[in-house]
């Protein structure tokens, strides 16, 4: 029964009322606010003239009224898009130390319950709602999508999420797409029916049941903002595969744009999810995804990727990832074991190419190392699982020697521990035993190697060097990323004791030769490592030459002089023509080429350009280590333009040790 007026009439609803508008007076929502599109506003207040005495007590002085109605009109908070961002679904993961734990002992008695932040949906944002029609569009490009993603996984089978996860989204926004466009053909009101879907969906809570199987949390993760920003982020990825754009049916000829579009569609869905306060495994895995195509769009050195990685660490906390959990479906623990594993490999990955901690310190890590398993093992029915568990050893690798399995994601997780415990001695001050420390190390890497697979082994390599060999670059990349933990922990004792040693030079050339091996002998997408293993420890080798090229001092050991120039005169040639222009690192790769070309003009060139003698072993001074650096830095000054000089001088004197084994190419998918 509808309440009247003290004269008889109906009320009206606010913004009626306000603006001195007839209204209809129909409830809940009457219908000049829904054609104005503010339902939101839309409320009939059972006593509009009246004042609570907080607001009498509050009611502004005449001179505030006349400097209000004076200057500009008042933000009117209640209409911007932040008035509609919502609490988080559900507090999130809370741990030994959290608020809640006291009375978890006795949960059952108590009867505590984490209170529900989120009573109901909030209306969509009519900007929020227009903006994420407009990006949309390109839903056009879906045909192309699939054939990119098509061509991806044919090279390689992914380790972190794969073809499974691919083909959910894609699937899974194709029927989307279909339907829309059969209910509403015109395209702008297709793509705004789409968006107003999405937003519906994604603030529905996203629950993993024990039981669940893969087909139900497939149709639960579908139809969400984070499931468009994921298919987009893989698309992203996708246009970097070795197969030129031109070969690519129907051809595409601007993947670089795909990949800035992929970028800018990923970082929006994640704006839609923050504003949604929505936090679980689909939008994790955007956000590893999408960091990982932010250093294939703007560069491993730019400071997007690294702030993505914080915002990737705090959502795979908040969910619990760091902590294995056992009610949780089979696919779900693997999934989280091995994304949560490639975050990790990817945080120490960027750390240690920008010479920063890692955000995400194994100490607080307690989940299990994943299984060998490709990911259409792990998503399978259990009869089918069980029986490819049953193939693998006491340890978890596959006892057939496959190398398109899992055994990638726990290779580079074993490697980024250890290169965890290098970041770590790099940012320690303690100089005593240091020499014996970096030598306990490099034992227990060179340990942790011998007691890998054999089909792991560098020296066994030959059998995968066929094109035709799936995985093949996994031995390649296994044997660099222990070199260049080695190399890393020898260029760090040569900065703490002034000196270098035989060992830390005899490591650079074994690491430029493997670069250089790799990327002639196997494919353009073994560049990866250029930019990052590659230059620095060609960088020591330059500084090596000009130390020898400049000085009678004697040297304890033999050096390959002539092997060395010629090195680095095929790496420099690398560097110019295999990192392209539409590259992240060609910035990167640029200045090294020029560096290192101008090094070997000043070593050719040189009228004495002889080596020393060889000698017995006599220890360097820090005298004469430091008079080998100025002249280093001299010849490098010559001829360089400004940023060329800072950049490989950096390098050089170990303030930017780079490296970056995954971050432009490395099959996570």
């Amino acid at each position: 029964m509808s309440v009247t007026r003290r004269n008889g009439q109906l009320p009206s609803c606010e913004p009626c009322r306000k603006s001195k508008l007839r209204c209809d007076h129909v409830k809940p929502l009457c219908g000049r606010c829904v054609r104005r599109k503010t339902e939101h506003l839309c409320i009939y207040h059972p006593a509009p003239l009246t004042r609570s005495p907080l607001d009498s007590s509050r009611r502004p002085s005449a001179s505030n009224t006349q400097a209000s109605s004076s200057g500009a009109k008042s933000t009117d908070y209640h209409r911007g898009p932040w008035y509609h961002k919502k609490a988080s679904l559900t507090p999130g993961f809370l741990g030994l130390t959290s608020y809640s734990e006291a009375y978890n002992d006795n949960a059952s008695d108590l009867r505590m319950e984490h209170p529900s932040l989120t009573p109901g949906p909030i209306p969509v944002d009519e900007h929020n709602l227009k903006t994420g029609a407009r990006a949309l569009l390109v839903l056009k490009d879906l045909p192309l999508f699939r054939k990119l993603i098509s061509t991806r996984y044919k090279m390689y089978e992914g380790y972190t999420l794969g073809k499974p996860i691919a083909y959910m989204v894609l699937n899974g926004m194709e029927e989307m797409w279909n339907v829309a466009h059969r209910e509403e053909p015109e395209e702008a009101k297709c793509t705004l029916l789409l968006s107003r879907q999405l937003f519906e969906r994604t603030t529905q809570p996203f629950t993993i049941t024990p039981d669940m199987s893969w087909a139900e949390f497939a149709s639960m993760a579908n139809g969400r903002w984070e499931a468009v920003g994921l298919l987009m982020t893989i698309v992203g990825i996708s246009t970097r595969s070795s197969i030129p754009p031109s070969q690519i049916e129907p051809p595409c000829a601007d993947t670089d744009s795909i990949a800035v579009a992929a970028a800018g569609v990923g970082d929006l869905c994640l704006q839609f999810c923050d504003s949604a306060g929505v936090v679980n495994d689909i939008v994790c895995w955007l956000l590893l995804y999408h960091s990982m195509l932010l250093t294939i769009v703007y560069g491993d050195w730019d400071y997007r990727p690294w702030r993505k990685i914080g915002e990737l660490t705090a959502s795979v906390y908040t969910i619990g990832m760091h902590q294995e959990s056992p009610d949780l479906p089979f696919f779900i623990r693997e999934l989280r074991r091995r994304t949560m594993a490639t975050a990790y490999t990817f945080d120490k990955a960027l750390a240690s190419f920008l010479g920063r901690p890692p955000l995400i310190p194994w100490r607080y890590c307690n989940f299990n190392m994943p299984l060998d398993l490709n990911t259409d093992e792990v998503v399978a029915e259990p009869s089918m699982r069980d029986a490819a568990i049953e193939t693998l050893d006491e340890h978890g690798w596959n006892s057939n020697g496959y190398l398109d399995r899992g055994a990638s994601v726990r290779v580079f997780l074993l490697t980024s521990i250890s290169r965890e415990r290098v970041l770590e001695l790099s940012l320690d001050n303690r100089t005593e035993g240091f020499a014996e420390r970096v030598e306990e190390l490099s034992k227990q890497f060179s340990e942790q190697y011998r007691n890998m697979p054999a089909y792991l082994h560098w020296e066994n390599r030959a059998q995968y060097e066929q094109p035709q060999v799936a995985g093949r670059f996994l031995v390649h990349d296994l044997y660099l990323e222990f070199l260049y933990n080695d190399f890393l922990l020898h260029r760090i004792l040569a900065k703490r004791t002034n000196t270098q040693s035989e060992r830390g030079v005899a490591i650079s050339l074994e690491i430029l030769n493997a670069i250089i091996t790799a990327t002639s002998s196997m494919h353009r997408i073994a560049t990866w490592n250029l930019c990052n293993a590659g230059i620095p420890s060609a960088g020591v080798l330059c500084g090596e030459l000009l130390r020898r090229s400049r000085s009678q001092m004697p040297y304890a050991y033999e050096f390959p002089r002539s092997e060395i120039i010629q090195k680095l005169s095929i790496f420099a040639s690398h560097l110019e023509t295999m990192v392209g222009p539409n590259e992240g690192n060609y910035q990167i790769a640029q200045q090294g080429q020029r560096a290192i070309r101008h090094v070997l003009d000043q070593i050719l060139s040189a009228p004495n350009a002889t080596p020393a003698p060889l000698t017995a072993p006599t220890p360097i001074s820090d005298t004469d280590m430091s008079a080998g650096q100025e002249v280093l830095c001299a010849e490098l000054l010559d001829n360089m333009d400004v940023g060329d000089r800072v950049q490989f001088l950096h390098w050089l004197d170990g303030r930017a040790d780079t490296h970056e084994p995954w971050l432009t190419w490395m099959n996570f998918g």
